[in-house]
């Protein structure tokens, strides 16, 4: 790729960010929410942008990132029921300072960190970005490349990789990394690259993840290996994998069947000396819901119909997905945000907005929590290098 045609492209891809801001704040049309039959009018999410920055002033609560940073996403930042009091979640829970130590550590130096999950891994991807960002330690504003989707909220991505400044190494969110994990999502997909991580550890050879180049334009693709828009990019044993398996009914069960096939695979070859150095992996703790549905510690319902708001407290003990990540996974990989005290935060999710979601949360928020976690598992990685 010559100059002229980097130039061009880091061109564009700051004027669509400056497009998408502008459309937040300026924009007086429709957005359409995700399959959700939700709608959401760019003037109350100005309103709302305006209500938390006064309200944050009136209680001392500083929003921790915002709209302006490139890898935020108008779906969540500042949408829900109980704004003022996620971005005083958000500056309670330590995130930002947590965040802030591993960057400033040598935790993160020379690394890849890959994130793998779905929509609720894409929060904490965000957060961990955006909280950077606040803190000027991206290489520059220019320095990610994001797979948006068309017919989503502007901004909204599949795909993303992130470059730090000062050799600190690049964070991904890559959905199907590895061919590990799908999500039974059919429209607009993911990038389906052509890496198999279960046969390169059958084969005993490294890791690699297809990914977007940092310059690739901000809109999704379909991956082919003689396009320069994608590149290999090798995974090392300095390399950490953070990866949950969703909460996606039709997927979820044979996602933990192939991440623990993995698993075992990498670890009979790494007491036999064989690993030719493949990435840490560890086990994130699914997304605490809280639906309508107590029994089942708020875990998604049959049906939606009913309250239209959600739970407030939950016991996370009956949670199904909680006692099945534990039940498969401990012993087996480090557990990352498994001692977070989610069952009283229901108020904090999106909430009602002509659907009733009760899974994804305001932002900035809870999802900041879950990054603070990630990191803290970074910095200990760094402490035994």
């Amino acid at each position: 790729m010559t100059m002229a045609n980097l130039s061009q492209r880091n061109t564009t891809k700051l004027v669509v960010w400056s497009l998408l801001v502008a459309y937040v704040f300026l924009s007086g049309i429709s957005l359409a929410l995700r399959g959700r039959n939700r709608n959401l009018e760019s003037e109350e999410n100005l309103s709302n942008l305006s209500n938390l920055r006064n309200l944050a002033s009136k209680e001392n609560v500083r929003p921790t990132y915002d709209m302006s940073c490139p890898l935020a996403m108008i779906e969540y930042i500042h949408v829900g029921q109980q704004i003022p009091e996620a971005a005083r979640y958000s500056v309670q829970s330590g995130a930002q300072s947590v965040i802030t130590e591993a960057l400033e550590s040598d935790a993160l130096t020379d690394r890849k960190i890959i994130m793998i999950g779905d929509s609720n891994m894409r929060q904490v991807f965000s957060s961990l970005s955006c909280i950077a960002h606040t803190a000027g330690f991206w290489k520059d504003d220019n320095a990610y490349t994001a797979g948006t989707m068309p017919g989503y909220y502007p901004g909204m991505y599949y795909d993303a990789r992130l470059n730090l400044k000062g050799g600190l190494g690049e964070v991904f969110y890559s959905p199907t990394a590895g061919n590990i994990q799908n999500y039974g999502w059919t429209r607009d997909t993911p990038l389906q690259g052509n890496e198999d991580w279960l046969q390169n550890c059958r084969d005993r050879k490294p890791f690699y993840l297809d990914t977007y180049t940092y310059d690739a334009p901000n809109v999704g693709q379909t991956y082919s290996e003689n396009d320069d828009r994608f590149e290999k990019v090798l995974l090392g044993g300095k390399d950490v994998v953070f990866i949950n398996a969703g909460l996606h009914l039709n997927a979820r069960d044979q996602n933990m069947v192939h991440l623990l096939e993995l698993v075992d695979c990498m670890k009979a070859f790494k007491h036999d000396g064989e690993d030719p150095g493949w990435p840490q992996i560890f086990y994130v703790r699914s997304n605490q819901q809280h639906f309508n549905n107590a029994d089942e510690g708020g875990a998604f319902p049959i049906s939606r119909n009913g309250p239209t708001t959600c739970l407030e407290s939950v016991d996370i003990e009956k949670n199904s997905f909680f006692r099945q990540d534990k039940a498969t996974f401990q012993g087996k990989l480090p557990m990352v945000g498994f001692d977070l005290d989610l069952g009283g935060v229901g108020k904090l999710h999106i909430g009602m907005g002509g659907r009733l979601d009760c899974s994804h949360w305001a932002m900035p928020g809870v999802p900041d929590a879950y990054a603070r976690e990630i990191a803290a598992a970074i910095l200990t990685i760094g402490l035994e290098d």
